[in-house]
């Protein structure tokens, strides 16, 4: 039988080896299990949402007929919606949780589930280690699907409206459509579709959207919004005149910046203009909190505003916590997943790339003008991440040397401290520092470098790619 584990944010595998038919009922049954122990003898009840890719809504079909057979009420997506829809519709109807079936970013062979909480974040880290000791339990019962909908334990309904209630209570739409911007959006074949354009008809604005069709091959391949996806927006915004171009992964929970002469934003950038945006525009205060891998730029933006920073591993649940805890104004991920306060504690790249929009709208000028205003008070930081596919023998190897005797220097720059929050990150006295820590959803380990010296950004990936190759 195949051992499942849940990574950063639910489960993903690869379909017709670990992701099947059999297993996701597998999960479904812990799943059930977890909540009906926690409704407490009531009959809880579930929404349900799937995304693009292949077999996607075969599988949410799968995970109904076992919530059903379990005695779990299942309200289910009438389309594939972005997994904040799911989120959205938990807490609007006062639901036990979510399931979204998604892989979210990852390559197209893949597909996943994600466990939503009531209160519409991520599953927290006790109700994944419940779900995970009941996996092999109890053989999953189904009820046939048909069957479950005419005992009225699964009903369809359609999730959107609340999700763009949300977003148009929040986001400024009426200033965005009356400004003269132009924006590109790349939906990478996932379920943003052609949702900001949607937002923003009848208005001034002008929005047009790429790839906003549905292929489960993505373009041959991963929908994550990074630059090395990106050739057609970046060629697009290289070559006609755009104001921006913003990018949504597979579930549409992440976002990519790219600027009018094709430049990639990197996350953390983005982040720090948002932030800005909320503290100078609307006048917010709070707590900025910050996975392991983001920029340090986020360290000093914070600082210049009398702003504290708290610095969390990475996967968007933890920032979700402290989102819920309060006193949070806007927290991210090195991987363009963005949450702020008066939200669900969630990152949405819908919500987020409209955002940026009502930036520039406020303030009147460009992305990068936005940016380069940043960098002449904060400093200007070089940012760089390279991912390597090893066995988990080679990635138990790396790992053991670095916690074992860490490197003193870096690239020419002294340690001063080693930080083992998440992987083992190694910060220099120049404020240089390297990253290694482990993918939660593949076999990969991530190498993050950043400096306030551009130059320096290569040397320190190339010395921390030569280190691993020495394990």
């Amino acid at each position: 039988m195949t051992r499942i584990k849940f990574g950063t944010e639910g489960w993903r595998a690869v379909m017709a080896e670990e992701f099947t038919i059999e297993n996701v009922c597998r999960v479904t049954q812990g799943i059930a299990g977890h909540f009906l122990q926690a409704a407490g003898g009531r009959r809880p009840t579930l929404a349900v949402g799937y995304d693009l890719r292949f077999l996607s809504e075969e599988f949410a079909r799968a995970v109904c007929e076992v919530l059903a057979a379990n005695g779990v009420t299942v309200i289910l997506s009438e389309s594939p919606v972005p997994t904040c829809a799911v989120s959205r519709y938990v807490v609007d109807h006062r639901a036990a949780g979510g399931i979204v079936v998604t892989a979210s970013h990852n390559p197209p062979t893949y597909n996943g589930i994600k466990v939503k909480e009531a209160f519409g974040g991520s599953a927290t880290t006790e109700t994944v280690a419940s779900i995970e000791s009941r996996l092999g339990r109890r053989a999953p019962s189904r009820l046939p699907f048909a069957e479950a909908q005419e005992r009225g334990l699964v009903r369809r309904a359609d999730f959107l409206p609340d999700y763009l209630k949300g977003i148009r209570a929040l986001v400024d739409l009426r200033m965005i459509r009356g400004s003269h911007l132009k924006a590109v959006v790349d939906s990478m074949h996932g379920v943003g579709g052609r949702l900001i354009e949607q937002l923003l008809r009848q208005g001034r604005c002008r929005v047009d959207t790429l790839h906003a069709e549905r292929d489960p091959l993505f373009g041959g391949q991963a929908p994550e919004p990074i630059a090395s996806h990106l050739k057609s927006l970046i060629a697009t915004l290289r070559h006609h005149r755009w104001d921006v171009g913003l990018a949504t992964d597979g579930d549409a929970d992440r976002l990519g910046v790219v600027a009018p002469n094709g430049v990639f934003l990197n996350p953390g950038q983005v982040l720090c203009i948002l932030a800005e945006h909320l503290i100078l525009t609307r006048r917010w205060r709070g707590t900025i909190v910050k996975t392991v891998s983001n920029t340090s730029m986020i360290d000093r933006l914070a600082q210049a505003h009398g702003l504290a920073v708290v610095e969390v591993p990475v996967g968007f649940k933890h920032i979700a916590k402290l989102l819920l805890d309060g006193g949070v104004l806007i927290g991210g991920e090195e991987s363009g997943g963005i949450g702020i306060r008066g939200y669900l504690p969630e990152r949405d790249g819908i919500l987020m790339g409209l955002l940026v929009l009502e930036a520039m709208a406020a303030q009147g000028c460009g992305i990068l003008d936005l940016l380069r205003r940043l960098e002449r008070r904060l400093g200007r930081w070089a940012y760089t991440r390279r991912d390597l596919t090893l066995s988990p023998e080679r990635v138990a190897r790396v790992f053991a040397k670095l916690q074992a005797s860490p490197p003193t220097r870096i690239a020419g720059t002294t340690v001063r401290e080693v930080k083992t929050l998440d992987g083992v990150k190694l910060i220099g006295r120049d404020e240089s520092w390297l990253l290694f820590r482990r993918s939660g959803t593949e076999p990969i380990v991530r190498v993050y470098a950043e400096s306030p010296v551009a130059a320096r950004v290569t040397r320190l990936l190339d010395f921390g790619l030569q280190l691993i190759k020495t394990c």
